[in-house]
């Protein structure tokens, strides 16, 4: 889930509401098999992965889809399992679970590399975790985010670690097997910070790398070098899944300040946190299924919820049979 967003809202207590400014609801704009993830790019391009299809599509706005590619299979184009995406408005990167590789689009959905072995890095003083793998160790890639600073974050959910590399080199030999400048973190290794089954990986402006962790129930917090900063979620989050990350503008008493959100899809609800480690990462609210559907055109029991992704003032929602686009106005904080 990946994009950016710039809500205006009101902060006053840790409670969220949809306010109810229409009496029409919202219909979705498309419609899927199996639903895994969204990504947004800075022009507003959407694309979603189907898993039932094994298929990755390009959406207008409109939720017209312009183009495709994938299919089940073990060609380049082909996926088997697909579980996440991401985009740094150029290219678009894929987990594919069952292939074991990640695999590298432009915006049009045209073949450009994929990165088929687990990088394995040589040790590098002055990291949080050196690596302790070996060359053609098994992976499953299952969610990955890219940086402000433009590095691509991997979750490997074999090793239950996160992998940090460079996306415009990854497909180089000497990237894949050997290379010092990338170090993963969050395994076995990493005391307090140690995955238990993570689900999604998310990175924010403010260089955090947050990690859904179903087992956990809650969202692991890292720093862009990997160094462990906390948990967030306990006892709110069941089942964390996918993650999104937004601008919002608050007014304040002393004025209106540009904050960073992290939203947090459950297994029936849509958690707020703030992003920013010296706001404690408080939790804001959440919006349960069941208030989604007063607003939506479905049922609760038909709004599984799978992923969100944030740009300007629109939340794109993602079910697992379909895509909703919900304005700004539509989601306040309750006072």
């Amino acid at each position: 889930m990946r994009g950016w967003c710039v809500v205006c809202s009101v902060v006053a207590i840790a409670h969220v509401v949809l306010a109810q400014e229409t009496e029409r609801k919202i219909l979705p704009i498309a419609e899927f098999q199996a639903a895994r993830a969204v990504a947004i790019t800075p022009l507003g391009e959407i694309f979603v992965l189907d898993g039932a299809l094994s298929r990755l599509y390009k959406l207008d706005q409109s939720g017209k889809k312009i183009a495709n590619v994938g299919g089940f299979g073990i060609d380049r184009e082909a996926f088997d399992t697909p579980l996440d995406l991401t985009t740094d408005g150029l290219n678009i990167f894929v987990a594919d679970r069952g292939n074991q590789r990640v695999v590298q689009f432009d915006r049009n959905l045209n073949f450009v590399t994929l990165l088929q072995n687990r990088p394995t890095p040589l040790p590098t003083p002055g990291l949080a975790r050196e690596p302790n793998t070996s060359v053609g160790q098994l992976w499953r890639p299952i969610s990955l985010s890219i940086s402000g600073q433009g590095d691509l974050y991997i979750l490997d959910e074999a090793q239950r670690q996160v992998i940090r590399i460079n996306p415009l080199t990854f497909a180089a030999e000497i990237q894949q097997r050997q290379n010092p400048a990338q170090f993963q973190f969050g395994g076995f290794d990493a005391g307090a910070g140690n995955l238990i089954e993570p689900c999604h990986v998310q990175t924010s402006r403010s260089g955090k790398v947050f990690v859904s962790d179903a087992a956990a129930k809650a969202v692991f917090v890292y720093d862009l070098f990997g160094n462990f900063v906390t948990q967030i979620g306990k006892g709110l989050l069941n089942t964390p899944k996918g993650l999104g990350i937004g601008l919002v503008t608050e007014q304040t008493e002393s004025g209106k300040e540009i904050q960073e959100w992290l939203f947090a899809v459950d297994e029936s609800a849509l958690l707020m946190f703030r992003a920013e480690q010296q706001a404690g990462f408080q939790f804001l609210g959440k919006i349960t299924v069941e208030t989604l559907s007063q607003v939506l055109q479905a049922e609760p029991k038909q709004l599984k919820l799978v992923d969100v992704a944030l740009l300007g003032e629109t939340l794109y929602l993602l079910t697992e049979k379909a895509l909703y686009l919900l304005p700004r106005t539509v989601l306040k904080l309750a006072y």
